[in-house]
């Protein structure tokens, strides 16, 4: 590690800026999967799809009349 961290001083301004962008993207796209995983565990036991939506809501319908 040590040892890639010395050789940027010999990477021009452009490649650092390209090398550091890289990494931030990565470092985003890292940081939203472990936000999306960890709402999947919160809200597991929800249900989200829209033929259970359309169903629930048929039952409600029926329920009113």
């Amino acid at each position: 590690m040590q040892e890639i961290i010395n050789s940027l001083a010999s990477l021009s301004k452009e490649d650092q800026d390209f090398l550091f962008e890289i990494l931030r993207k990565r470092r985003e796209e890292e940081t939203k999967q472990v936000i999306i995983h960890s709402l999947r565990g919160k809200y597991s036991n929800l249900a989200t799809s829209s033929d259970d939506f359309a169903s629930k809501k048929q039952i409600e319908i029926a329920l009113e009349n």
